[in-house]
């Protein structure tokens, strides 16, 4: 059996080109999952402003950043904590919460494993099925798996599979289990055009219901960090005592501010999304050796068969400058599963020529 690889990130092509034995140069990475479109054109534009800001200390608790989240959807602050990206929140809440027990819907972004086992916690795997697509589970086939628990990480849209639980479903079990967290991550919600009705961000808080989100991804801003999480007044006010000051620096804060006034950048972007998406799954599924799982989101997971080694396919593109997530290192994913973020048209059409063009022996 194939030695499953280390636990990394996306967006380090040179670690594979080492691996492969390739000669390190750029690629055109496909394995991030940010918007294609790139930053907003304002925070380019305003960046002499935004750089003038490094001598100040930023806001204490990232107020920028909940400016955003009150002016575009009406969360007040007292129901927001603003973080460094939605990942330092995700550490957060384990220690201060004091998870004992957590269930993790698999396969699904891996930190939230890891920042639950160091807090302390044990962490269950509830595996989601590549027989079905990777579907979400009824709520009578999860009380044996939750009953133990104290809290259960869901990733919505899931990353990697692409795949969104019903709102309906999370609601009936966050009623079903109230002495149980659930927490969500709708990191990239936004990318669906019916987000505002999907997400849970716009619900009525729940006492158990804590809500990931992320700036990061859907604005293309990861250098920056953006994120934080939503939740019912009396525990985001726990979680603020809590959290280190200043972890949201000036600038990210000050963007903060500007993106709550990017509508069309927002509507460019899912209108964008949809279409390649579809686009993109749809020429995939024409090709021989590649299954791809149909998304809503800027990603698409998919899994090689044409041959019985995914590191065919990864050097392949490598030594076309191309780049997409090895999936393997997910738990459920081990057989030669990858990941593509959507880019532009015209880059997804290079990507598209060059898997259609694995050459055959």
């Amino acid at each position: 059996m194939r030695k499953q690889l280390q636990y990394r990130h996306g967006g380090t092509p040179e670690t594979d080109m080492r691996r492969l034995g390739l000669p390190i140069g750029p690629v055109l990475d496909f394995s991030v999952n940010l918007n294609p479109l790139g930053p907003p054109s304002v925070i380019r534009e305003k960046w002499p402003e935004l750089h003038a800001g490094v001598e100040n200390y930023p806001s204490m608790n990232g107020q920028g950043v909940a400016h955003y989240y009150q002016s575009t959807l009406n969360i007040p602050s007292r129901h927001f904590l603003a973080g460094n990206g939605s990942t330092e929140v995700i550490y957060l809440l384990p220690r201060v919460l004091g998870f004992k027990h957590v269930v993790v819907i698999t396969p699904s972004y891996h930190d939230y494993e890891r920042a639950s086992r160091l807090a302390g916690a044990k962490v269950v795997r509830c595996p989601l099925s590549e027989h079905n697509g990777f579907a979400f589970p009824e709520a009578d086939a999860l009380k044996d798996t939750l009953d133990p628990a104290d809290a259960v990480w869901i990733g919505r849209p899931n990353n990697p599979t692409g795949g969104l639980v019903s709102k309906h479903l999370i609601l009936e079990l966050i009623d079903r289990f109230p002495d149980k967290w659930f927490i969500l991550d709708e990191a990239f919600i936004q990318f669906r055009e019916d987000w505002h009705t999907e997400s849970l961000l716009t619900e009525s808080p729940r006492p158990n219901l804590l809500i990931l989100h992320s700036l990061t991804k859907f604005f293309a801003i990861a250098g920056l960090r953006l994120g934080g999480v939503v939740g019912d007044e009396a525990v985001v006010a726990r979680l603020r005592k809590a959290k280190e000051p200043w972890s949201v620096n000036g600038i990210a804060d000050r963007v903060g501010l500007l993106l709550a006034d990017c509508a069309h950048y927002e509507e460019e972007t899912r209108a964008m999304v949809s279409e390649e998406a579809a686009r993109v799954y749809g020429r995939l599924q024409a090709m021989k050796g590649i299954l791809p799982h149909p998304s809503s989101v800027n990603y698409l997971l998919c899994q090689w068969t044409r041959t019985g080694n995914l590191d065919d396919l990864l050097r392949h593109l490598l030594s076309h400058h191309l780049y997409i997530r090895d999936c393997r290192n997910f738990p459920g994913l081990e057989q030669n599963y990858f990941r593509i973020g959507l880019k532009t048209g015209p880059d997804n059409d290079r990507l598209l020529s060059l898997l259609g063009s694995y050459p055959s022996f």
